[in-house]
């Protein structure tokens, strides 16, 4: 795909989008800027370029001393585990990302957010998406770091969807919109 536009089928998904890699690696530098150590990344796997691999990027291009990668499915804890076995700052985790926000202890400097929560029936698609990643924002908001990234994969769907609930509420707490597209990246430096 050469444009900057993204195509909407008829229920709003993309028809073809280019790939996360370009703020991925934005992401990890941004990161390392602010001298980052930890990294929380809900929803994770090794799914090819389409989807980016983003605990490769970190555990590659940054000097994160902690990346912990959560999901609910075992396949995709499995393919992490293998793919970053030689990563030492890779931990690994079947668990709810949400429930693990809200007990961890420490902070956070850079929150991936990519994962996967169905619609109840009768709702509009995506909503049950944006009010989780509410949710985890504000289970995470009080260990951000003062100096801290949160980036939401698959923002080019229209709303309501992953950023929708998310962007407006971070703004509140000093985060800026640093870019949008495949990703969106709130950034705040207080």
């Amino acid at each position: 795909m050469n444009s900057s536009l993204v195509q909407l089928n008829k229920k709003g998904f993309w028809i073809e989008r280019n790939p996360p890699k370009d703020s991925l690696h934005k992401a990890a530098k941004l990161f390392d800027e602010i001298e980052g150590k930890t990294i929380i990344e809900i929803g994770t796997g090794i799914q090819g370029e389409m989807s980016g691999n983003s605990v490769l990027v970190w555990a590659k291009e940054t000097n994160a001393q902690k990346i912990v990668c959560l999901d609910l499915e075992q396949k995709h804890i499995d393919e992490v585990a293998k793919a970053c076995k030689d990563f030492s700052a890779v931990e690994t985790r079947l668990e709810d990302g949400l429930r693990f926000l809200k007990k961890f202890r420490g902070k956070i400097d850079l929150l991936y957010l990519d994962f996967w929560v169905p619609d109840k029936e009768g709702d509009v698609e995506g909503t049950a998406r944006a009010k989780s990643y509410l949710k985890a924002f504000n289970n995470a908001i009080k260990k951000m770091s003062s100096n801290s990234i949160i980036l939401i994969d698959d923002t080019d769907h229209i709303d309501p969807w992953k950023q929708t609930l998310i962007v407006p509420e971070a703004r509140k707490y000093g985060y800026e919109v640093l870019w949008v597209g495949r990703q969106t990246c709130l950034y705040r430096n207080a």
